[in-house]
């Protein structure tokens, strides 16, 4: 399943209370107690099912269905407990049958929990025998349509001004339940036969595999029949179903896409849409080609259908032969889709085709494993989109996703990697930033350290030895230390003691590095775990690879590691050939490792120094590494803030978008918290003296054939000169708009819609807003939609601002569930007015908010962009008021957001006291009246009053 947001929320209607609250003390449950209420006894296991739907979308308020299972019991017993959820069984309706007696009924009761356990129990009249199989026959049920997308859901879609339907489906992690009763739990694999029954009028009815050629099932009049082969052995979480009328374009067509992978390739999409699906029909079939080369295994279902839906919870999910994807992810209109969506599309399909063999082929043992699944999909939807299009860069902007995660990461309140849950709202909250960018992250690290080519043969191993069976990391480590010891390369630990804190323990280290002289041949290296609030503290240690580079031989090219730093030494010394005669040191080459670097202020002056003389001879990701390190260190009290500063002054010259996207969230969070300081005008002359020689030089108009990641980087040099008052910038992004008012059919380039549009909306015009408002009714575009949804939120305008956030909770409010947190997060990310608006909205309304976004990821979504932007006393104090009249529905997954916001709102209040005055005194020192840089100062003043007039 891939997340177009990576910070997972779980909501109330997923979930009733395994115990009704009571005001008595009472002790929590041990893990033990959680798992003997949760967990599926292994009494009995499923082999395979035959499931009977039937799906009218005309019918939203139920389905029905029926289902045969075939079990072997593993021990006597006369108890079967299995799945259902929110539907209806009767008891005359249930029949259990041992094979060796198929006429004689053995059921005597059953019962349906009503909490969140889901079990249904049924009882027999007598004990089974063990191994001696037996079918469970539930002739007939009632299912109930999911309101939230989580199950069997019916969605909708307009075209040629008539509303039209079609039922799909998400079953992941624990939703199968939701459309029949099952054994619903990823470990306990079988084999599935579906049968869908719908209306004559819905044409195009997918399951996971092909129709099947010999009918088997009866008729039932007025519906038609569509009869499905049997799966190979798999979890329940991956069937899917599609009822519906899109249309599709495929390899067996004459495109030049034909045939370019053996399989029967697919990609359906709403009627007149085709078009719009030929990139997923030719990237996705170059991908599986190349993932099949690299896993040394072939894809084994007879055919792989992608369906664009128009309400779609997550951003795809990788049901086996049937992937499912929110439009957005899997459609590509020229002209209106950005280069950004575009490079998501690609990066989606990726990941879900990289689930067939991460997932689906070789599924975890259980959802406290859901790393192995997301983790894998993560680093491999970026890998794996670099071998079709390597020129996309790819593995470079990975650097730039694992410096994010590090801000979620570096709270002491975080989840490790492997979280045991039990629950289904715990399950659901491990699809997470940890589960998929840190545990890619982690990943990569390994691919390091352990060589590219072993790591790649550990894998090709850990496949061929696990295929259609549940696995654990214990059977990722032994495939892996299989690869390694047949290789010529070593490490000095087993692979399960060093993956063993990375996956347990929660964070990341930050490893301090000094000469041991200043003559000397040696280095010292400390290691604790990194935290935001560096009031906190943790005795968490990790095994961390470590390699390095010196000034006098500045090859990056290795990244094996050269040594270790063990958790069990507070600090290391370690000798390096030639470090006397090197005037600087960088380690964690290309930072591959998962960990940040300080270093001896020598060290840093000399970075520093090497940058701003030669930039070029440090490695670009290296580079990146030391901005967005030196920045972080800064922020945390490690390091002065003059440092930082003097590593970012080579910006100047920096003509790569990853440094500068590196950059970016580090000026962002100083904007954050200097907005109300007397010193921020100079903060802005900082920017637009770093910006100049790059806003002149990229502009706002496109060169041809430009590197692909061109536009984003043009998108923050515009951003940062438009936001911060360059008023030749904010003059032309108006006139921009003013002339796309006037003709709306020459249309702005989609890269930079998005900053046009804010800088309209910034200086307080309704008209603006209403515009993009009327653009955004009329759009059928779902990427057109995604630039309309995140600009609006930049209006200063406080009607606007209110109207839009409004729609969030509005009954008639026309933006789709999945998509309403979008406004909250944009109007946070809009500047400090909009973030305090914001926020009071979310106090005053989130018990409405709450079953109105869309339930996988939209709560935390506005928790976690509020984590970035609050940084006061008075916010702390407004977010225990929030927290004091919403604490009996958050989930666990919100209180987790929460625990992050008060560590950062903490963080950022010891900031105020340690640095605020540095950094004002540095500011004020190289951009104050008598030393400001070559800024055209006649500008300034101009530039102040444009800055009060449009910045926020």
């Amino acid at each position: 399943m891939y997340l177009l947001a990576l910070l997972t929320v779980f909501g109330v209607a997923f979930a009733v209370p395994l115990t009704a609250p009571s005001t008595e003390v009472f002790s929590a449950p041990t893990e033990e107690e959680r798992a003997a209420a949760y967990v599926l006894p292994r009494d009995t296991i499923p082999t395979f099912y035959d499931v009977r739907l039937t799906l009218n979308p005309d019918n939203e308020e139920y389905f029905t269905g029926a289902v045969d299972i075939r079990i072997l019991p593993l021990i006597v017993t006369n108890q079967i407990t299995l799945h259902a959820m929110a539907m209806n069984i009767s008891a005359a309706d249930i029949e259990v049958y041992a094979e060796s007696a198929p006429t004689v009924n053995l059921f005597q009761s059953h019962t349906l929990a009503t909490n969140d356990t889901h079990l249904f129990r049924i009882t027999l009249n007598r004990n089974m025998t063990v191994l001696q199989p037996h079918t469970i026959r539930i002739k007939h049920y009632v299912g109930h349509y999911a309101e939230n997308m989580f199950g069997v859901y019916v969605s909708t879609y307009t075209s040629g001004g008539t509303t039209h339907k079609l039922i799909t489906s998400q079953l992941q992690p624990t939703f199968a339940r939701r459309a029949f009763p099952c054994y619903d739990e990823p470990a306990i694999k079988a084999i599935f036969r579906t049968t869908i029954y719908s209306p004559p009028a819905y044409g195009v009815v997918r399951s996971n595999m092909p129709v099947r050629a010999q009918s088997l099932k009866p008729e039932i009049p007025g519906y038609a029949k569509h009869e499905f082969d049997d799966t190979l052995v798999m979890s329940t979480y991956l069937l899917a179903y599609l009822v519906s009328n899109l249309d599709y374009v495929d390899n067996a067509m004459d495109t030049p896409f034909k045939d370019l992978y053996r399989v029967s390739f697919r990609v359906y999409s709403r009627p007149d849409t085709q078009n719009t699906a030929m990139f997923a029909l030719e990237f996705g079939q170059k991908n599986m080609v190349e993932l099949e080369k690299y896993t040394e295994f072939e894809y084994e279902f007879p055919k792989l259908d992608k369906a664009a839906v128009p309400d779609f919870a997550a951003g795809a999910m990788e049901n086996w032969g049937l992937v499912i994807y929110r439009e957005v992810a899997l459609l590509v209109t020229e002209g209106v889709t950005t280069t950004a969506t575009k490079q998501n599309v690609g990066r989606i399909i990726c990941h879900e085709n990289v689930h067939q063999w991460f997932g689906n082929e070789v599924g975890p043992l259980s959802w406290t494993y859901t790393w192995l699944n997301e983790g894998f999909a993560n680093f491999f939807e970026n890998f794996a989109t670099d071998m079709v299009v390597p020129e996309w860069r790819m593995m470079d902007q990975f650097v730039l996703a694992l410096q994010n995660v590090f801000q979620s990461d570096a709270v002491l309140s975080v989840n490790p990697m492997t979280h045991p849950v039990y629950t289904p709202a715990e399950i659901l909250g491990t699809f997470n930033a940890v589960a998929y960018q840190k545990s890619g992250s982690v990943i990569r690290m390994m691919q390091h350290f352990l060589t590219p080519e072993v790591f790649r043969k550990g894998l090709v191993t850990y496949i061929r030895n696990n295929t259609r069976d549940a696995a654990s990391p214990l059977d990722l480590y032994a495939s892996l230390q299989e690869a390694l010891d047949a290789s010529d390369h070593s490490i000095p630990y087993p692979l399960l003691d060093v993956m063993d804190r990375w996956v347990n323990q929660g964070g990341f280290p930050v490893l301090t590095v000094t000469r041991s002289a200043s003559a000397g041949q040696s280095i010292v290296v400390e290691q604790v775990r990194y935290l935001t609030d560096n009031t906190l503290r943790s005795n968490d240690r990790w095994h961390v690879p470590i390699n390095w580079v010196l000034s006098t031989n500045p090859d990056f090219s290795d990244t094996s590691p050269q040594n270790w730093i063990p958790p069990a030494f507070p600090a290391r010394s370690f000798d390096i050939p030639g470090l006397s005669n090197a005037s600087w040191y960088i380690i964690n080459k290309q930072q591959t490792g998962y960990y940040r670097v300080n270093y001896d202020t020598r060290n840093w002056a000399a970075l520093a120094t090497a940058l701003n003389n030669s930039h070029e001879v440090i490695h670009l990701l290296n580079r990146a590494q030391l901005i967005d390190d030196a920045f972080n260190l800064a922020r945390n009290g490690r390091l002065g803030y003059e440092y930082a500063f003097r590593i970012s002054s080579y910006l100047v010259k920096e003509k790569d978008y990853i440094p500068w996207g590196a950059a970016n969230p580090a000026f962002t969070y100083l904007d954050t918290v200097l907005s109300s300081s007397s010193q921020y005008n100079l903060f802005q002359h900082y920017l637009l003296n770093l910006t100049a020689p790059l806003y002149k030089e990229l502009g706002f108009d496109a060169a041809d054939e430009e590197e692909h990641v061109t536009p984003y980087f043009r998108n923050i040099i515009l951003d940062l000169n438009c936001r911060h008052g360059n008023p030749d910038c904010i003059t032309k992004a108006q006139e921009k708009l003013e002339a796309f008012r006037t003709n709306p059919e020459q249309r702005l380039n989609p890269d930079i819609q998005t900053l046009v549009y804010c800088s309209g909306l910034r200086g307080g015009s309704a008209e603006n807003f209403n515009f993009l408002w009327d653009m955004y009714l009329a759009s059928q575009d779902s990427s057109e939609q995604s630039i309309l949804l995140n600009a609006m939120g930049c209006t200063s305008n406080e009607e606007r601002r209110t109207f839009y956030m409004n729609q969030v909770i509005s009954e008639t409010s026309p933006v789709r569930e999945q998509d309403r947190h979008t406004i909250l997060v944009s109007v946070t990310n809009a500047g400090p007015n909009s973030t305090e608006a914001a926020l009071d909205f979310v106090i005053k309304n989130f018990a409405e908010i709450q079953p109105r976004v869309q339930g996988l990821t939209g709560t935390t979504n506005i928790l976690n962009a509020f984590a970035r932007r609050l940084t006061s006393e008075a916010h702390y104090k407004k977010i225990d008021e929030f927290f004091d009249l919403h604490q009996g529905i958050f989930t666990a997954g919100e209180l987790a957001s929460i625990s992050g916001i008060r560590e950062n709102i903490q963080a950022s209040i010891t900031w105020s006291k340690q640095n605020a005055d540095v950094v004002e005194s540095w500011l004020t020192d190289n951009y104050g009246s008598s030393s400001a840089p070559a800024l055209v100062s006649s500008l300034i003043v101009l530039i102040s009053i444009m800055v009060t007039i449009f910045n926020y």
